[in-house]
């Protein structure tokens, strides 16, 4: 009776676990989130750019290689408002998970307990990596292509290779810069022993570079990632594309991961195509953070497979045996997780607290008190040894470790608000006064698109290889804005190259705020404070003083 209910109540735990933690963690409406919207709205309005409209340089080339998520977004948002985008993100990561779910089942042999364990601690993992950003788009389609590959090789059924090449349209139009992958996971299920299944699977790669082809740019959106990546100003610049670091509790998470993978991949007899697969996927996250959500999606399934023989409910279950050979090691892991609960929490209580929302604190409460239970059980029911009693507390401790690892993932990204909103009221107030189509503005990197979404044109934004010149055909303005940065390039000689009409500048950027609050050539129109954590930010709307 309980296998009959298991899997639909499987399907509404994960979902909703997934979603739930969504509207916990503090996203803030980051202004990569926003020129993707603006260019989903170009879109709509325009159709397809192939000059960039957005900025104040003229006639750069562009691929607009991530419009068609762009115009989902821009659209939840319009209809929904910054709420139903959102809850847009909660579902793309409830389907994502269900699928990553299905895919641990097939391949466990319908391991349910294991496939179900696997697929939340994963789901937990890569819910702060749920933003308003196309990846969460495109790694759901890589999901689902490997899903029919192995679908393939486990039934020699090559209708499974059919949805291959849509899959491919789907993915160069939502997300152009991670369209080769398509191809790439295809690689390690070419080694089989079979020809018969090799020339299905060269066919289908075949089907996936053709339907490439169909998107408004053609070839170049398909080799968009040959222009944009391997870069070494964009490797040590953009904090995505740096090396996941083991000081920061996100590369913890990973290595720890990533260890146990090969541990696993290495202990048991595993199939070249997970070996392949998961080495490839783990090098990929190791180079670049970005490839996290990819790492944890499409590299660590193959747990499903190599422990589908060590099932948790074979070791938790009470043994027939009166001496209970199991108990020296359940009580080990009892006392192992009440370990890792301590440290869990006691690390958020040092760090933290000050940071969680009171729903945060509420739950991590509970969770407190949990654990307190756990600890007492010796005293109150005497029984720790207890064959039935013992197995359900390491799952009670198993569960709880979990949680409070989620209250302190949703912490990855707690900043305030307020900085974003000083620069929203700085541009607010410049367009009291001005028409957006008359601003020139500069403002930093980070915040390009924010400004683009009031219809202002600006220096630069966080799409780094638009600034390319290989992307661009004009000139290499990524690293020119890297000089000014710098000091290499003097800012009067820069704001005169530019013209702009309007500076936004915060006391982050110290050297260049302070050198403008003294140049006479500039005069301030807007100053505001605020205070975020312990720091006091400033911010000043500069301009250009006439002659």
């Amino acid at each position: 009776m309980l296998n009959k209910f298991l899997t639909p109540i499987q399907v509404i735990f994960l979902s909703v676990s997934i979603a739930w933690w969504q509207p916990l963690f503090k996203f803030i409406e980051d202004a990569d989130t926003r020129f993707v919207m603006n260019l989903g709205r170009y879109v709509l309005e325009h159709g397809f750019p192939h000059i960039d409209p957005f900025t104040i340089h003229e006639n750069l080339q562009l691929v607009a290689q991530q419009w068609l998520s762009g115009v989902l977004f821009w659209e939840a948002y319009k209809n929904f408002g910054f709420e139903g985008l959102l809850i847009f993100d909660a579902i793309v990561s409830a389907i994502t998970i269900l699928i990553y779910w299905r895919l641990c089942l097939f391949v466990s042999g319908g391991n349910k307990i294991l496939s179900f364990v696997i697929s939340f601690i994963v789901g937990l993992l890569m819910a702060t990596m749920i933003v308003p950003r196309p990846h969460i788009l495109s790694a759901p389609l890589l999901l689902i292509e490997v899903f029919f590959l192995e679908k393939f090789t486990r039934t020699t059924n090559a209708r499974f290779l059919i949805p291959l090449p849509f899959v491919s349209v789907v993915l160069v139009n939502m997300h152009a810069a991670v369209w080769l992958m398509s191809l790439v996971v295809c690689l390690p299920f070419l080694f089989v022993k079979n020809l018969r299944h090799i020339k299905f699977l060269l066919a289908a790669m075949a089907g996936i570079f053709l339907c490439g082809l169909i998107n408004p740019y053609g070839i170049d959106a398909m080799t968009y990632v040959f222009r944009s990546y391997g870069v070494e100003g964009i490797n040590s610049g953009v904090r995505e594309m740096f090396t996941p670091t083991a000081h920061a509790t996100e590369g913890k998470i990973f290595y720890a991961t990533e260890a146990f993978l090969i541990f696993s991949l290495t202990k048991f007899k595993t199939p070249w195509r997970y070996v392949f697969l998961s080495g490839g996927i783990t090098f990929m996250a190791i180079m670049h953070s970005r490839n996290l959500i990819l790492f944890y999606l499409l590299a660590t399934f193959p747990l499903a497979y190599v422990w589908r023989e060590t099932s948790p409910a074979k070791f938790l279950s009470p043994a027939n045996d009166e001496k209970y050979s199991n108990r020296g090691v359940l009580l080990l892991a009892f006392f192992l997780m009440t370990f890792v609960n301590t440290i869990i929490i006691t690390t958020l209580l040092n760090d933290r607290l000050d940071r969680l929302s009171m729903q945060l604190e509420t739950l991590l409460f509970v969770a407190i008190l949990f654990v307190m239970y756990n600890l007492l059980v010796l005293k109150v029911e005497g029984r720790i040894l207890h064959p039935v009693i013992l197995p359900r507390k390491i799952i009670s401790l198993f569960v709880t470790a979990l949680i409070v690892c989620g209250i302190m993932l949703a912490t990855f990204n707690d900043k305030d608000k307020g900085f974003n909103e000083t620069y929203t009221n700085a541009i607010k107030f410049i367009l009291r006064t001005e028409r957006p189509e008359d601003i020139a503005l500069y403002v930093n990197q980070g915040l390009g698109g924010l400004a683009g979404s009031f219809g202002i044109k600006y220096y630069i934004d966080s799409r780094s290889e638009v600034f390319l010149p290989a992307n661009n055909g004009q000139k290499n303005i990524f690293e020119e804005y890297g000089d000014f940065l710098n000091g290499y390039l003097n800012y009067k000689d820069f704001f005169n190259r530019y013209d702009f009409t309007h500076i936004i500048l915060t006391n982050n950027s110290p050297f260049l705020f302070d050198q403008l609050s003294a140049d006479r050539n500039f005069r301030v129109i807007y100053e505001s404070e605020h205070v975020e954590g312990h720091n006091l930010i400033r911010c000043k709307v500069f301009v250009p003083k006439k002659d």
